[in-house]
């Protein structure tokens, strides 16, 4: 058989297959909401799809986990009868659904999980509701089961393909989970609204996304001391609404559609003072959603040269520099006022824009899951 005869073969091999998603649900997080616009584009590569949407972080109760894994034993059950199967999860540090209902999930399928904060794939994996909503309790219950919420993670992922969307994240997943395959994805840069140039917008600098801890809106006081006063600071996204006021900065709280479009034609430069690192914990690698976002929109980003985001500054439209608030603020105020600085930098975000499209992204999950599905066929 030639290869273009076997190339056809897996296609129709994929074609005929069902694919069921196992995920946070949209609006909980940055994680669901990347599903959402990517599987837009696998699903029709497939013959039926079905999702299962779970709570976000700090939202999934035990009752509710035992209902999703319900949902997904009958949906499995259903799709084997029509022929081959994939089941893909998202995984996160605090979204533990999706990781409970991979654990013990049934030898008939392919099962293939995006691992978002590597090294590890849930890091809390006792993180219910009730226990999100005591700190002492959270903290308690992980930290001395560290050691065993590590070997629990091997045992559930052992019969998982992983992908993550840097290769600092891959090189990571295959350290912390030797008995699995590790794969390169990208994360994608979505379709959004043409701004004006960052050079003709205000004076400012903005931070976005959703307000969690380590994402840098702690330091906000700090970085508005160290930008000029005729710089602006605009802060948006899920959750910022809570923060407390600071003088000289202007909290929007979550925008969508047309609010999100000119929270980002307010600001020259987003901003990503993030610390993924714990003491207790240990350092998470995720690959950033708000620079995905930034790029649709043609804005440059800085950001503290963590592994992660300085992988992405080699690829264009983002500055890394030192892990320093101080850093941070000198080198936007460098870049926002240097016309040439942020047209080079938009013109790089232009051919990133050209080269991480949603279906450039869904590339490596469709060519893993048809040869996959090929070599499963033949064993037969």
């Amino acid at each position: 058989m030639s290869k273009s005869e076997e190339k056809a073969t897996a296609d129709s091999l994929l074609v005929r297959a069902s694919l069921i998603l196992v995920a946070p649900s949209v609006n909980s997080g940055g994680v669901g909401d990347y599903t959402q616009e990517l599987f837009a584009a696998i699903v029709p590569s497939f013959s039926s799809f079905r999702e299962i949407r779970t709570g976000g972080p700090g939202d999934v109760g035990v009752f509710e986990l035992l209902g999703h894994r319900a949902q997904l034993a009958t949906a499995i059950r259903e799709a084997v009868r029509r022929g081959p199967v994939v089941v893909h999860f998202e995984l996160s540090a605090a979204s533990l659904a999706p990781f409970w209902l991979l654990a013990g999930c049934t030898r008939q399928v392919i099962i293939s999980a995006t691992v978002h904060d590597p090294p590890w794939a849930v890091w809390w994996p006792f993180r219910v509701n009730f226990v999100a909503m005591r700190k002492w309790l959270h903290h308690g219950i992980h930290l001395p089961l560290r050691p065993l919420s590590k070997r629990l993670e091997r045992w559930a992922l052992r019969k998982a393909t992983l992908l993550a969307l840097t290769e600092v994240g891959v090189q990571a997943l295959r350290e912390a989970f030797p008995a699995c395959p590790a794969l390169r994805a990208r994360h994608f840069i979505p379709s959004r609204a043409a701004l004006k140039p960052a050079f003709d917008r205000p004076l400012a600098v903005g931070l976005y996304g959703h307000a969690a801890k380590g994402k840098g809106f702690e330091r906000l006081v700090e970085l508005r001391r160290a930008l000029p006063p005729e710089v602006g600071v605009v802060v948006a996204g899920r959750g910022t609404e809570k923060l407390s006021a600071v003088p000289g900065v202007t909290i929007l709280g979550a925008v969508e559609d047309r609010e999100e479009d000119a929270f980002f034609e307010s600001v020259r430069a987003i901003l990503l003072p993030y610390d993924k690192t714990s003491r207790f914990y240990g350092k998470m690698l995720p690959a950033s959603g708000v620079v995905s976002r930034a790029f649709a929109y043609g804005t440059p980003v800085l950001g503290f040269n963590s592994e992660t985001l300085g992988e992405a500054s080699t690829a264009g439209g983002l500055v890394a520099v030192p892990n320093d608030v101080h850093a941070l603020a000198h080198a936007a105020y460098r870049v926002i006022r240097d016309q040439s600085e942020l047209e080079r930098l938009e013109s790089e975000i232009g051919e990133l824009q050209k080269e991480q499209s949603v279906r450039q992204a869904a590339v490596p999950f469709v060519s893993f899951w048809r040869d996959a599905i090929n070599v499963a066929q033949q064993k037969r």
